[in-house]
């Protein structure tokens, strides 16, 4: 169920998104304001709380994508563009497993304490710096 109220929540941010114009990057950034904030949420561990968290999520991660493909478009050469696409989702899985791999003995000593600490890794992601255009890979 939280699952299914994650994906709604990106369609439909989606869906509302698309009528707005708002700049890839800034939408990078509130989607990661809003995992911070679903993650914290989260941690209460109330019903109630854990849908609005999986709602507040799925809010965010679903336009970050969309914001991150674009982003990628925009900062990658023609020539290289499918090789930067394929590498960054072969990174983004091996991120996944990696922070599986770390957060599952952390998640069954704390659960909350594992929730907090994915947020605040959501919260770095807020204020990361952004690469200059051009700068990302060398256009040469």
């Amino acid at each position: 169920m939280l699952l299914s109220c994650a994906a709604g929540a990106g369609l439909v941010a989606n869906g509302v998104l698309a009528r707005l114009v708002v700049a890839p990057d800034a939408v990078m950034r509130l989607g990661a304001v809003a995992q911070a904030a679903g993650l914290a949420l989260a941690t209460t561990g109330r019903p109630a709380a854990l849908i609005g968290a999986a709602l507040l999520i799925g809010a965010g991660e679903g336009p970050q994508l969309t914001a991150l493909f674009a982003v990628r478009h925009r900062e990658s050469p023609d020539h290289l563009r499918s090789q930067v696409f394929t590498t960054g989702a072969s990174m983004k899985i091996t991120g996944f497993a990696v922070g599986a791999a770390l957060a599952g003995p952390l998640a069954a000593r704390s659960l909350p304490g594992a929730l907090l600490l994915a947020s605040g890794v959501a919260a770095v992601a807020c204020v990361s710096g952004r690469p200059q255009p051009g700068r990302a890979l060398d256009r040469a």
